[in-house]
C-alpha cells in the first residue's frame, strides 16, 4: 500500500491514504468555528491530505464545554461548520467531524456545573470530582451524539467520527480506572462497552455517512487498561465503518503527543493487533507520525496514516510525499501547536515553530503564492543562525539576489549547541533550513565575519541576524569562578558534587542538568520559581523532571545563589522567608539569559539607510521568533 493510493471507508472515496488529525486550536468564538479554522484546516486538504478527521474539540452536550470547544449540538455551530467542510472540499479532499464528551477529563468552570462521568473517578489532570451520570443524564448524552451528528451532516460533513481517546467520557466507560458503576454499565468488558454501542448506534441512525471511533488503544495510567485488553473489548464494538488508533488520555498527554522529553510508545503492534481483530479499515499514527512512519503503519495493517504536528510544520507534507520532495519537519518540540493553546500563548491558539503561516492563515499566503518582490536588491544577510536563514531562503524565493556571511565554519548559530541530548530534534530544523537556502540559491559565504567599517557600500539592503551573546558571569559579582551552562554543553569538564542555579528558567537547565549527569555523581538544581524550567513547555515538563530524578537530580525551589565565595561556598536565599543556606559543591554552574548581539546593527543605523535586524539580534527569544521574525521580514521587503 502506498500513501498516493486512493481509499474507501464505507461508501467514502479517499483521493490518498493521508489523513490530517489536527490538535486543538481555539479557532472557537461562543461555540461556533471561525473563518480561522477553515482556513486552517482548508490549508492541509490543500497541501495534499485526502482526509480531514476533525476540527477537534466538538462536544456533543453543554455539560462539557469551554471557551475552545465547538458546540456541535447546537443548530447555531451548523454555519461556521458548513464553512470549514466547504474550504475542505474546495481543496478536493474528505471530512469526517469528531464528536466528543470530555466527561471527567475537563473543568466545569465555563457552565458553572458538575462533569458528567461513568463514575466519582477524578482525572490526574483535573481537579475536579466528576458527578457519576445517571440513566438520564446518559441518554441526554448519546441524544447528543445524534443532535450533533445531524448537525455535522447538514453542515456537508461526509461522516462522523466518535472519539474515544483522550477527553473522551466514551473511552472512560470503557476504562476500569473511571468506570467502577455496578449498574448495566459497568463491570465487565461487555457491560463497560454498552455506553459506546449505544453512542455509535445512534449516531449510524442519525446519518448515512459512515461513522468510525477514535480509539485510545491503551490509557497509559496506573489502573486502566492496556494493550493486551484491547483483544477482550474491541470485538464487541458494534456497527463501526473504520477504527482510528491513538493511545493514551488526557492525564498522559505528554506521551500521546509525546515531544522532546519522552520516549514515545511504540502503537505498531497494537495497531496490528487491532486491525486484526477488525473488518473496517483502520486509521493508524504513531505519538510521533512522521513521513519515515508511514510504510512500517501500512506494514502494521493500517489502511491510512493519520499525521498531525508534521502537517502544522508543513502544510503540503503528504503531495510533497507523494511528489517525492524536500519537506520541512516537525522537530517534536511542543512549544506552539500544544503549549501555545494550553499555555493561551499569542491569543491561545494553534501555532508552529517551523512554520510562522500555521495559524496564521487567513493573514499569511502560502509561500508559493506570495507575490515576487516588486523591486530586486541585492540583499546582505549578517548571521546564519535560524533567523538569518529563514529570512534568506524566502527572500531569494521572491526574486531577490542574496548573500548569507557566517561568521563561523557552519551555517545554524545557536542551534548548534542546542541540539544535542534531549533537544537533538533540533538537527531537523538546522539541516531543513540549510536545504531551504540552497534550494533558493542564496549565496553562502562561510568564516567570513562582517564590520561596519569594511562593509561595501553597494548592498541595497543589510539584514542583521547576529544572534545572541553569552550570560555575562560577571555581572553576578561572585567571589569565585562559575561555570556557564552553555560551556557545559560544549564539553566543559565539572567536578562530582555540582551545584546548577536556574537562572533561564527554560528548558536549557534541563538539558544542562542531564549532561552534567553524565559525569557528575551529585546535582542539585536551584531555581528562584517553585522548581526548575519553570517556563518550559507544560507537554514537557514531566519527561524532563523524571529523567533527571531518575538519575538522582535533588530540586532546590523558591531560592536564588545570593554569593560564591572565595572557598566556592555557596549561599542560597530563600526568595519567600530571605533564610539563607550554604552548599559547598565542587562547582557552580549557572544557567543565565543572553543579550541581543546588537552592536553591528547599531553601527550600521547610524551610517546607512535600509538597515534591518531579526531573531535574537533584536531579543534572544524561543526558535519560533526567529522563524517569524525572519519570514515576515522576508514576506515584505
Amino acid at each position: 500500500m502506498e500513501l498516493h493510493e486512493s481509499g474507501r471507508i464505507g461508501d467514502l472515496e479517499i483521493p490518498n491514504r493521508g489523513v490530517f488529525r489536527p490538535v486543538r486550536t481555539r479557532f472557537v468564538d461562543d461555540g461556533a468555528p471561525t473563518t480561522e479554522l477553515a482556513a486552517h484546516l482548508g490549508a492541509r486538504a490543500a497541501g495534499g491530505a485526502g482526509l480531514v478527521a476533525g476540527p477537534a474539540q466538538m462536544l456533543v452536550h453543554p455539560s462539557a464545554s469551554g471557551p475552545s470547544y465547538i458546540d456541535a449540538y447546537d443548530e447555531d455551530a451548523i454555519e461556521g461548520l458548513a464553512a470549514v467542510a466547504d474550504a475542505v472540499h474546495e481543496a478536493g479532499s474528505a471530512i469526517v467531524g469528531q464528536l466528543t464528551h470530555t466527561g471527567g477529563e475537563e473543568g466545569g468552570d465555563w457552565e458553572m456545573q458538575a462533569q458528567l462521568a461513568p463514575s466519582a473517578s477524578p482525572s490526574d489532570a483535573a481537579y475536579e470530582m466528576p458527578k457519576a451520570m445517571d440513566r438520564d443524564e446518559i441518554r441526554a448524552v448519546q441524544d447528543g451524539f445524534a443532535a450533533a451528528a445531524r448537525n455535522l451532516e447538514e453542515a456537508g460533513f461526509d461522516g462522523v467520527e466518535l472519539n474515544a481517546g483522550a477527553f473522551s467520557v466514551l473511552r472512560q466507560f470503557l476504562s476500569p480506572r473511571y468506570n467502577v458503576r455496578a449498574d448495566e454499565y459497568g463491570g465487565d468488558w461487555e457491560s463497560r462497552v454498552r455506553f459506546v454501542n449505544e453512542a455509535i448506534a445512534r449516531v449510524s441512525d442519525a446519518t448515512s455517512g459512515p461513522v468510525g471511533l477514535h480509539l485510545s488503544l491503551a490509557e497509559l495510567e496506573y489502573g486502566g487498561y492496556e494493550f493486551e485488553d484491547v483483544p477482550e473489548f474491541l470485538p464487541l464494538l458494534e456497527r463501526l465503518d473504520y477504527l482510528s488508533c491513538t493511545v493514551g488520555t488526557r492525564a498522559t498527554y505528554d506521551r500521546t503527543h509525546a515531544g522532546l522529553s519522552v520516549q514515545a510508545p511504540d502503537l505498531l503492534e497494537p495497531i496490528r493487533t487491532a486491525a486484526d481483530l477488525v473488518d473496517v479499515p483502520v486509521i493508524g499514527r504513531q505519538p510521533r507520525t512522521g513521513a519515515a512512519d508511514a510504510a512500517s503503519l501500512f506494514d502494521a495493517g493500517a489502511d491510512f496514516v493519520s499525521f498531525t504536528r508534521q502537517l502544522l510544520a508543513d502544510e503540503r507534507t503528504v503531495q510533497k510525499l507523494i511528489d517525492g520532495e524536500r519537506h520541512d519537519r516537525c522537530i517534536e518540540c511542543n512549544q506552539k501547536c500544544l503549549e501555545g493553546v494550553y499555555g493561551h500563548a499569542h491569543g491561545g491558539h494553534v501555532q508552529c515553530v517551523v512554520d510562522p503561516r500555521t495559524g496564521r492563515e487567513t493573514d499569511l499566503p502560502p509561500l508559493d503564492e506570495v507575490e515576487p518582490a516588486a523591486l530586486n536588491q541585492r540583499v546582505l544577510v549578517v548571521g546564519g543562525g535560524p533567523a538569518g536563514m529563514r529570512f534568506a531562503a524566502i527572500a531569494a524565493r521572491r526574486g531577490h539576489d542574496v548573500t548569507l556571511r557566517e561568521a563561523d565554519a557552519e551555517l545554524g548559530g545557536q542551534l548548534q549547541t542546542a541540539a544535542q541530548g534531549p533537544l537533538n530534534l533540533l538537527e531537523r530544523a538546522e539541516e531543513d533550513l540549510v536545504a531551504a537556502v540552497r534550494e533558493a540559491g542564496v549565496t553562502v559565504e562561510r568564516e567570513s565575519r562582517v564590520t561596519a567599517d569594511a562593509l561595501e557600500p553597494e548592498w541595497d539592503a543589510v539584514v542583521v541576524a547576529t544572534g545572541g551573546t553569552r550570560p555575562g558571569l560577571d555581572e553576578y559579582d561572585f567571589d569565585s569562578e562559575v561555570v556557564d551552562a552553555f560551556d557545559v554543553l560544549e564539553g566543559a569538564s565539572v567536578g562530582d558534587d555540582v551545584l546548577l542555579f536556574d537562572d533561564n528558567r527554560w528548558v536549557i537547565a534541563f538539558q544542562t542538568g542531564l549532561k552534567l549527569l553524565e559525569d557528575a555523581a551529585e546535582l542539585e538544581i536551584v531555581a528562584t520559581d517553585h522548581y526548575p524550567g519553570f517556563t518550559t513547555e507544560q507537554p514537557n515538563l514531566p519527561g524532563f523532571v523524571s529523567a533527571l530524578q531518575a538519575q538522582g537530580a535533588t530540586f532546590t525551589g523558591n531560592h536564588t545563589l545570593e554569593a560564591v565565595g572565595t572557598d566556592g561556598t555557596a549561599t542560597l536565599r530563600n526568595t519567600l522567608t530571605g533564610d539563607r543556606t550554604t552548599r559547598t559543591p565542587d562547582t557552580v554552574v549557572v544557567a543565565g539569559r543572553r543579550r541581543a548581539e546588537e552592536g553591528l546593527y547599531l553601527e550600521l543605523k547610524e551610517r546607512r539607510d535600509s538597515v534591518y535586524r531579526i531573531g535574537d539580534a533584536v531579543s534572544p527569544r524561543k526558535l519560533d521568533r526567529a522563524y517569524y521574525d525572519g519570514e515576515r521580514l522576508a514576506r515584505r521587503l
